[in-house]
């Protein structure tokens, strides 16, 4: 197929329409106050009189006031070369370490201020710079050097940008001197291209060729965080962010990294029509080389969607250097998107050929330290709420093991509570390995959380089947970081086979199965023997049970939690008692922080064992093992007949009604009255 020109490309992708860039006025609402119109590329704050500048617009500007271009400006590059703070003041992340019985596990202090070292260009404002009457835009860079170099814009406020370019910004961690007035050894190394503790509404951005940088000594605090974009809540449509980079002991978000809003519970971040690709993240412990969301940061549930985008080759991979010592502590995980608290919604897009590289290692648990193309955090406590995809591709994603092999890893769902689709998806790999296991606790509808398949899911898909690999749109004047580096960068896929015509046209309910259960007070809780009998009817797997029953036992048996004791030491429940056969293992609680309690490893190891055990012994069980449709087979609502102490509830319930993105990633409408393409593109 024939690739459209750049010209042509950007056009058509970008949707260079014109937006409102200051606030409109309405009744009770402050009235509308013209507009700053920058006349001059100089990067001056005191220019000639007459003369507007970048710089003197953003100094005198009213908060909210917009900032906007001369016409003659169209498709200028406004270099920068002046520091206008060294000390950018910004709110951040303040962590401390306390010990656990498990080890050392940090905590969330709070969200104080914070030095976030030199910026180009600083406001403690709401900003809004607009160049939606410029059809090419304005290009911003930071021309300064790289010794250290400086971001492109801080701001402390919401922050409005329109049909801006942002290229070059660079922050990088230095150390404080003794005396600072500041609790830190180094400044923050935060959003190469933008720091916005607020709201960023990016609209018609293109972000390229912007780093950040933090250190290698052994602390969480200088992590380096958004190669381009870092923000507390973030509203990005028609934006391309590509060929940004994230390096540092502890790096996050090579494309963008949203806080999603610490204390601002329901705060939902959007990306809408967007590219997010060929960024890199290069640590020891690296998360979402595209993407990534604290979600509101640790104890939150907020959440980040993403509608109508493309995240592609991306890549995570260790820094340059690292001793093998180091190589070997690492972690590689969420190439494309990576979320670490709160939720996550991926709507008909497409995340593809993004890669995790690294040193591959599990725990105990069987936790594996390198994840593909979206992942999850997985934690010693309960962390995420919930994934759901849906109308999506998400395939061709990989994890390279550095020495030793190479294999498609698409989806990892982490410590989830909950995994829903919306259904038509086209999934390669889903990883449902360290899924929540159930928790026998009302109220936490827990055996059933892999709400998988649903009506129009196929698993186990190439992407060669679902887009057009030869006919990839990209840009050459954005070079990849990422994957396929010094490349031109993605800006979408066409789909292709089994993508084609599938998304109904009208809006559709998606039932999901719940189900838990409880246990009467003078009743012996023998629910994973009957799981086990009930399972081996199921499948027809003759001597099932027992089998597993031996084998599991024969693990607990064998299990030593402290080599620094002679012999085997088993897992002990809350009382002392070894816990070694099935009938003693059980689940201890307590409910937030079950998988960092001992006493509970033989119960997690329980469902992690069952998972493996089924995929061998029934090959027709779908990648989700046990999911709503088997739970449904093996229970039904009452009391067990095995054991009537044990009482279940089992219920398919309407949850939610499910509804095709209207507009694709190029801004093409949905067909009208009839089925759609699954992924970020529309053919027809």
């Amino acid at each position: 197929m024939h690739v459209p020109r750049i010209a042509a490309l950007a056009a058509a992708f970008i949707g260079l329409a014109a937006c409102s860039g200051g606030g409109s006025s309405s009744s009770g609402e402050r009235p509308q106050v013209s507009p700053l119109v920058v006349t001059s590329l100089l990067d001056e704050a005191a220019p000639a009189a007459g003369t507007v500048t970048l710089r003197s617009a953003l100094a005198a500007a009213p908060s909210g006031q917009a900032i906007t271009f001369d016409l003659r400006l169209d498709g200028a590059t406004l270099s920068l070369t002046q520091v206008a703070e060294e000390h950018t003041r910004l709110k951040g992340e303040v962590m401390g370490i306390r010990e656990e019985p498990s080890g050392p596990v940090s905590y969330l202090v709070g969200y104080l201020e914070r030095d976030y070292g030199r910026s180009a260009l600083y406001a403690r404002k709401d900003v809004v710079i607009d160049a939606s009457a410029l059809p090419r835009g304005i290009t911003i860079a930071w021309s300064g050097g790289d010794s250290p170099g400086a971001r492109v814009l801080a701001v402390d406020g919401d922050l409005t940008l329109v049909n801006v370019s942002i290229s070059g910004g660079r922050s990088v961690a230095e150390p404080l001197p003794v005396g600072a007035p500041t609790d830190q050894p180094w400044t923050l190394a935060r959003g190469g291209a933008l720091a916005v503790w607020g709201v960023a509404r990016l609209r018609d951005c293109r972000f390229h060729d912007n780093h950040v940088q933090g250190d290698f000594e052994a602390s969480r605090d200088r992590g380096a965080f958004g190669g381009a974009v870092y923000a507390n809540l973030l509203e990005m449509q028609r934006c391309v962010v590509a060929g940004n980079t994230a390096l540092g002991a502890g790096a996050a978000g090579g494309g963008v990294f949203v806080v999603g809003g610490p204390g601002q519970r329901g705060a939902v971040s959007t990306v809408e029509r967007s590219a997010i690709t060929g960024n890199a993240i290069r640590g020891v412990y690296a998360y979402g080389a595209g993407l990534y969301s604290d979600g509101g940061g640790i104890g939150e549930s907020n959440a980040l969607r993403v509608t109508s985008s493309t995240i592609a080759r991306n890549l995570a991979e260790p820094a340059p250097g690292l001793p093998p010592p180091v190589l070997a502590m690492g972690y590689w995980r969420g190439a494309g998107i990576y979320f670490s608290n709160g939720f996550l919604q991926v709507h008909a897009s497409t995340v593809a050929e993004n890669t995790a590289r690294g040193v591959a290692r599990t725990d105990s648990l069987g936790r594996r330290n390198l994840a593909g193309g979206i992942a999850a955090t997985v934690g010693n406590a309960h962390a995420v709420e919930r994934m759901t995809l849906g109308h999506s591709i998400v395939a061709g994603n990989t994890v390279e093991e550095i020495g030793g092999q190479r294999y498609a890893h698409d989806v990892y769902t982490g410590s989830l509570v909950h995994f829903r689709s919306m259904g038509y998806n086209r999934i390669g790999a889903i990883d449902f390995s360290q899924i929540l296991v159930p928790v026998p606790w009302a109220g936490w509808e827990s055996l059933s959380r892999r709400h998988f398949p649903k009506a129009g899911d196929a698993a186990g898909v190439a992407l060669g089947d679902v887009v057009d690999v030869a006919a990839v749109a990209t840009d050459p004047t954005f070079p990849s970081a990422g994957v396929a580096a010094g490349g031109p960068t993605v800006l979408y896929y066409e789909p292709r086979g089994t993508a084609l015509g599938q998304v109904p046209a009208y809006a559709y309910t998606v039932d999901e199965t719940i189900a838990e259960y409880s246990l009467s007070a003078e009743a012996t809780d023998t629910f994973l023997a009957v799981l086990l009998e009930r399972l081996e009817r199921h499948f027809g797997l003759e001597g099932y049970a027992a089998a597993f029953q031996a084998d599991f036992e024969a693990f607990l048996q064998s299990a030593d939690t402290d080599a620094a004791v002679a012999g085997a030491q088993p897992y002990r429940d809350p009382d002392g008692r070894p816990i070694t056969t099935l009938a003693a293992t059980q689940f201890f609680g307590p409910a937030q922080t079950w998988p960092r309690e001992f006493a509970n490893h033989p119960y997690i190891e329980f469902w992690h064992r069952l998972d493996a055990a089924l995929a061998q012994a029934a090959p027709a069980v779908g990648p989700e093992g046990l999911g709503d449709d088997e739970w449904r087979a093996l229970f039904q609502s009452g009391a067990l007949a095995e054991n009537p102490g044990i009482r279940m509830t089992v219920e398919t319930r309407s949850a939610f009604e499910a509804t095709r993105a209207a507009e694709d990633q190029r801004g093409t409408a949905r067909p009208a009255g009839e089925p759609g393409d699954v992924g970020a593109i529309e053919l027809r």
